[in-house]
């Protein structure tokens, strides 16, 4: 089951976005992976920005995007994401290839 769930979106300049998956009302570990498939049955906000960090990227594609969907331990959230991020950015990016999924 998912419980510390983000979506990491960088490109070549760095990181864009962080968005925690799962602090949105009633979402359900389970429902995760039909949201990221944008399956139409699922209604989420996440699908709206999903949507919308795909057409950044797709639309920007000199600036090489990754966007990836990734479940963490309960002690790695946001603001530890962030750190990283301004700290090691290379070394996140690989550990986040390594162990999520890519959507872009």
């Amino acid at each position: 089951m998912t419980t510390n769930a983000f979506i990491f979106m960088w490109c070549d300049l760095g990181i864009e976005s962080i968005v925690p998956i799962t602090q949105y009302e009633g979402f359900d570990g389970d429902d995760m992976w039909n949201i990221l498939a944008d399956n139409p049955r699922v209604r989420n906000p996440l699908t709206s920005i999903l949507q919308s960090l795909m057409l950044r990227a797709r639309a920007n594609g000199q600036r090489n995007y990754h966007i990836y969907a990734i479940d963490c331990a309960s002690e790695l959230d946001e603001k530890f994401w962030e750190v990283q991020w301004e700290e090691n950015p290379l070394e996140c990016a690989k550990l986040i290839r390594e162990g999520g999924h890519e959507l872009f």
